[in-house]
């Protein structure tokens, strides 16, 4: 125990003193002063540091003031644009555009006669061929029809016969003047609406016989079932079905007993620009392309045009034949189109980033002088776009060729805005 602690002397019962003496431990270590080097780095070190430190936030500070004085100097001064001349792409080439699969021939097939299905023998899928029994239609009150425009004409053709007979004894009573003319005149007259009588009950019978003809419905040419609407019992009418299939129908009472395509050839057509109608012609080979197929090309040909621009669109309407082997091309597919055009005006093209998209639709800035540095005038032109190409356009109608729109226009330009040209016309967006 250490005698000098004053707590541990104090009595028991008692406290110690709060401001205890301190004991005397002897005199302190001697001071070493700082060395040279030492101060030399620290002073280098500040130094670093106040460079920094001016580089990172006094010199930004000062390009930035540099900046918005430059700008309130110039503030009053006309924007700098750059300019784009407008040219035509490439003569001839590759004329690319959509269109979408539809079968050569396709049509409904409707009933002639009323009455139930009795059966069918084609379903979705079935390649039938022209004159093949797709169904068969129960039709009782048209065979009794029939059976009684036989027992008619039977029942005209005995009074035919009985008015032949009474003709022919006439004529020998009138020849011994047994009887008057007009007597005789009656005769030839009844004669003579029997025989028309008969003619309208053969013709009727006809009629009613090849009606009844059509209670086994056929198909009218080779192709493919792609809807049947009806099954055994469904009750039929000249307008359609009236109890729906389930074999791909089109609901009750809406489409006819089937719906039949010819595959076998395809065809498409086409929106072709007023640009390349004058190429086309019939006979001009097209390669067809459908996403669903990678890597496989169909061959189709030109077959017709319409021969006429369609002033809404400025486009011709063009059909395109495809050979489908193996039935391959299904109706409906979206496809595409590709024909080469050698002999074709090339379109005009413009930079996508020219076209200014406000409510009056797509219009470009055009500017009056094309030289760098020079200030210009710029007017706004409509105009009308054809395909677009990704970094650049067609244009139908609007601006000329050689004229110099701007690029990428800022909305302080507007019609009538003075603007520098920053840039000559450059070739680079051409095709």
């Amino acid at each position: 125990m250490n005698p000098s602690d004053p707590e541990r002397d104090a009595e028991p019962g008692t406290h110690a003193d709060p401001h205890p003496q301190h004991v005397d431990v002897g005199a302190a270590p001697p001071v070493r002063p700082a060395s040279g080097r030492l101060m030399l780095a620290i002073g280098v070190g500040v130094v670093a540091l106040l460079i920094i430190l001016y580089v990172a936030v006094l010199l930004p500070r000062r390009a930035l003031a540099r900046e918005l004085v430059t700008d309130a100097s110039q503030s009053g001064a006309p924007p700098t644009v750059q300019v784009m001349m407008v040219h035509r792409g490439a003569a001839g080439g590759r004329l690319e555009l959509p269109g979408t699969i539809e079968a050569l021939h396709e049509g409904a097939i409707y009933a002639r006669v009323a009455g139930y299905v009795k059966r069918w023998t084609a379903d979705i899928g079935s390649t039938v061929h022209a004159g093949e029994v797709l169904a068969e239609i129960d039709a009782p009150e048209l065979a009794q029809n029939v059976d009684q425009a036989r027992a008619q004409l039977a029942q005209v053709q005995a009074s035919l016969g009985l008015a032949r007979g009474d003709l022919a004894r006439w004529k020998e009573l009138s020849a011994d003047s047994a009887v008057s003319s007009q007597e005789l005149d009656e005769k030839q007259a009844a004669y003579d609406a029997a025989v028309a009588t008969t003619a309208a009950a053969k013709s009727n019978l006809q009629r009613l016989t090849d009606l009844e003809g059509y209670t086994h419905v056929r198909a009218p040419f080779t192709g493919v079932i792609t809807a049947r609407n009806v099954d055994i019992g469904s009750l039929i009418t000249t307008a359609g079905a009236t109890s729906a299939g389930v074999a791909g129908g089109e609901g009750a009472g809406t489409g006819g007993m089937f719906r039949l395509a010819q595959t076998d050839t395809v065809r498409a057509y086409l929106p072709v620009p007023e640009s390349y109608a004058v190429a086309i012609h019939a006979g001009l080979q097209a390669d067809v392309r459908v996403q669903e197929l990678p890597g496989k090309t169909f061959v189709g040909r030109t077959v017709r045009t319409s021969h006429a621009i369609d002033a809404g669109s400025r486009t011709m309407l063009t059909e395109v034949d495809i050979a489908n082997p193996g039935f391959r091309l299904l109706p409906g597919m979206y496809a595409t189109v590709t024909m080469q055009l050698p002999d074709v005006t090339p379109p005009l093209v413009i930079p996508a980033t020219a076209l200014v998209i406000r409510s009056d639709g797509p219009e470009v800035m055009v500017v009056d002088r094309t030289t760098p540095g020079s200030t210009a005038t710029v007017h706004l032109e409509p105009v009308q776009i054809g395909r677009d190409y990704g970094a650049t356009v067609e244009i139908l109608a609007g601006v000329a060729d050689g004229a110099t729109v701007v690029l990428s226009p800022g909305a302080e330009v507007t019609e009538r805005s003075r603007v520098i040209i920053g840039s000559a016309p450059s070739d680079s967006t051409r095709q």
